[in-house]
């Protein structure tokens, strides 16, 4: 997994990552942030999980995979984004949103 150079970060170095977190890992995270977390999908034996917090100062809802590390959510704008929108690389919201569910590369601790 790795962060591309888009025209909105070009200025930015490339930051890699080197995986997701697990279930245990996001919900910590999640308590340690103050943000809410519905399970009830993933209590009914499904994959997701959907995350309630602010991420660069904007309020927003993400529905996560711990399996695979795939996510889907609805930005400030109204428009649905997913780990895969390489067009928001560099939008504070959305980079605080990778930081916060993927590993750094240099991370050798988790």
């Amino acid at each position: 997994m790795a962060r591309r150079t888009t025209p909105q970060n070009q200025e930015r170095m490339m930051k890699k990552f080197k995986g997701y977190l697990n279930h245990t890992q996001v919900l910590a995270a999640c308590t340690k942030a103050g943000f809410e977390v519905d399970t009830s999908r993933y209590d009914d034996g499904g994959d997701w999980i959907t995350i309630f917090g602010r991420f660069a100062d904007e309020h927003m809802f993400i529905t996560y995979s711990s399996w695979n590390g795939k996510f889907i959510g609805k930005s400030p704008d109204g428009s649905f984004f997913n780990e895969s929108s390489e067009e928001l690389e560099g939008t504070d919201w959305y980079d605080a949103i990778l930081d916060f569910l993927y590993i750094p590369e240099e991370d050798k601790a988790a």
